[in-house]
């Protein structure tokens, strides 16, 4: 199989964007980084922050800009943790190489504690822990591979084995 890009998802706090750029740098690609962040940052979920038309609207400018990126070739691309959430992001996915970067909730809080708290206040364990319950199986459901994330090094070793393959 010949692999022209690499799609990186997750949840907040993964480590994607780190992963992604490692990847990128380990194969001489591009690294593109759509990952905003927003909830991370304000603690609820994106449809609590802009609405739910607010959310569909922001789900298609994400496809439309991941879309762009579909013709091109050597990118690694890291996206939003919410954009599975949109079918159609999701079938955007289904004939690319897809990398879920799975953690559980205590590592994504570990990695987290370096970064800006969320603006709220709410119980950071019970919100990540929502989100697996949300999006895990759709996670899982565009992924060719999942790597439970250990070390970006470690990673970034298992991935280009696998795509060697």
């Amino acid at each position: 199989m010949s692999i022209n890009r690499i799609f990186i998802v997750g949840h907040m706090g993964a480590g994607k964007s780190l992963l992604g750029k490692a990847l990128a740098d380990k194969l001489s690609w591009t690294h593109i980084d759509t990952n905003i962040g927003l909830e991370r940052y304000i603690g609820r979920t994106l449809n609590e922050i802009i609405g739910i038309q607010g959310a569909e609207a922001f789900y298609q400018c994400q496809n439309e800009i991941l879309k762009n990126y579909l013709g091109k070739e050597n990118l690694v691309i890291t996206t939003e943790d919410s954009f599975v959430l949109d079918e159609k992001n999701r079938k955007l996915l289904s004939s690319e190489y897809v990398i879920y970067l799975k953690v559980s909730t205590s590592v994504q809080i570990e990695r987290m504690s370096g970064g800006p708290s969320p603006l709220l206040p709410v119980d950071l364990s019970l919100f990540l822990d929502k989100l697996h319950e949300q999006r895990d199986a759709l996670y899982e459901e565009v992924a060719t591979i999942t790597i439970e994330s250990k070390s970006v090094e470690d990673d970034v070793n298992t991935i280009v084995k696998e795509i060697s393959k």
